[in-house]
């Protein structure tokens, strides 16, 4: 059975009359019921007016509104939209808007009432703080429309639903981008020149000579230049950096505001801005017990387009990751050797076991280092000086925590894992810190 919608509702204007309208029927309480006609009269006389005023409202077919969002949304970050309203009619008319948000959209202001003129269009707009990542939907704009005067609205509808993406915000972070920065710029002094030799990198076109390998010839260019062409090659300057990121159930728990996987996320994005400007070729596969994301061999300034479409929609699983599969297909992707950023969560020896085994079997062909974050809170716990008993066993269990975690990735660097172990806060400054030790170490 369909539900009755009722889409006229009564203004102030005409509420306030229609409390008047009550007063007429008291001369019926003195004069008997004869006098009901005051009331009869008054409520005739209403209704007439408010038909009137109806008919001053046009018709849904004479207003449109479309919206109009960014190219982007960030995670974090505010965004403005914008509707247009475009009123074909005669007639003016005011609005009260009311747009259907995602419910992860936190709207920062309320929409207030608009005038449109006849024949006019005009621009509202509102900010909204998008806190989760992913495809998000917006639905109908629903507005009620009235006359000048506001004695009756009609609620109206349009249907302009539509899906947007949110972007993970790795610009969330001013000070470790300044920090990157300035570890780059003494870098850069350092950088390789270009070698030139039989590599597998594209350099320039030139002039065919005597005794070049025909199989570098480029037919397409000779065809176009009515000369031989070949294409010249050089040895290859960047590295292979493949990120894997954990997204099992250890990746969810939050700290210091955001989930480790959001921390972890910001931090790869980083380290990919960074890689990328060195010349380094980027690849990256989020897993949990299975393979959710994968990004292929990316390079140049396609690298972080690449990996924001590849991690908007990645969220963390109520699962255990399963390490033994995604290690075994990492090493059939990756036939260059390669360092491997792995983004995970250690808790204790018995629980890592089986990421020590799997990233040790990476390590026997590839750098491996494996980034864990600290949890500040259980830090502090650990380095109080109790002043009772409550803080006593808090102190105990903390540095319990503390030390089975130790254990195991002391483990992991015993079979030739590199292990970073940092908080939340100064994850990106250590993670680019490192990446750039091993690439001036020569350590790949």
């Amino acid at each position: 059975m369909r539900r009755l919608r009722l889409n006229w509702i009564p203004g102030t204007p005409s509420l306030i009359w229609l409390g008047i309208g009550g007063l007429c029927w008291l001369p019926t309480t003195v004069l008997g019921p004869s006098a009901w006609v005051f009331g009869a009269v008054f409520w005739m006389g209403w209704f007439a007016f408010t038909f009137k005023k109806a008919r001053l409202i046009p018709h849904q077919s004479s207003i449109k509104i479309h919206r109009k969002t960014p190219a982007r949304f960030l995670c974090g970050r505010a965004s403005a939209i914008h509707l247009s309203i475009e009123n074909h009619s005669a007639l003016p008319i005011l609005l009260q808007l009311r747009d259907e948000i995602p419910d992860s959209f936190i709207l920062d202001n309320d929409f207030e009432l608009v005038r449109v003129d006849a024949h006019q269009t005009i621009q509202v707009s509102y900010t909204i703080h998008p806190t989760r990542r992913g495809l998000q939907s917006f639905g109908k704009c629903v507005a009620r429309v009235s006359s000048p005067g506001a004695w009756i609205w009609k609620e109206l509808s349009w249907d302009i639903e539509e899906t947007v993406k949110v972007y993970p915000d790795f610009q969330l972070i001013p000070e470790e981008r300044l920090t990157a920065k300035m570890l780059l710029k003494d870098w850069h002094v350092k950088r390789p020149r270009k070698k030139r030799g039989e590599g597998h990198e594209f350099e320039s076109l030139r002039p065919y000579v005597t005794g070049d390998d025909t199989r570098h010839v480029d037919w397409k260019a000779s065809a176009r230049r009515q000369k031989l062409i070949v294409r010249q090659l050089q040895v290859e300057r960047g590295q292979q950096i493949a990120i894997m990121l954990d997204c099992g159930r250890l990746m969810s728990e939050t700290i210091s505001g955001a989930t480790r996987l959001d921390h972890s996320m910001n931090a790869a994005l980083m380290l990919g801005q960074v890689a990328s400007k060195r010349g380094d070729n980027m690849s990256m596969v989020c897993f949990s017990n299975q393979i959710q994301a994968y990004m292929p061999s990316t390079k140049g300034r396609g690298v972080m387009h690449r990996m924001m479409e590849t991690l908007y929609h990645v969220e963390a699983s109520p699962v255990e990751s399963d390490y033994w599969q995604v290690t075994a297909e990492a090493m059939h992707l990756l036939k260059r050797r390669s360092l491997i950023v792995f983004f995970t969560d250690v808790l204790d020896l018995a629980g890592s076991t089986g990421l020590a085994n799997n990233l040790a079997r990476a390590a026997s062909r590839h750098l491996v280092l494996c980034v864990v974050l600290s949890e500040p809170g259980i830090l502090k716990s650990a380095r109080q000086m109790p002043n009772n008993q409550h803080q006593i066993y808090e102190k105990a269990a903390a540095s319990q925590l503390l030390i089975k975690r130790h254990l195991a990735l002391e483990k992991m660097r015993s079979k030739g894992i590199l292990v970073l172990e940092t908080t939340p806060e100064s994850l990106t400054v250590n993670l680019i810190r490192r990446y750039i030790e091993i690439r001036m170490s020569n350590l790949q």
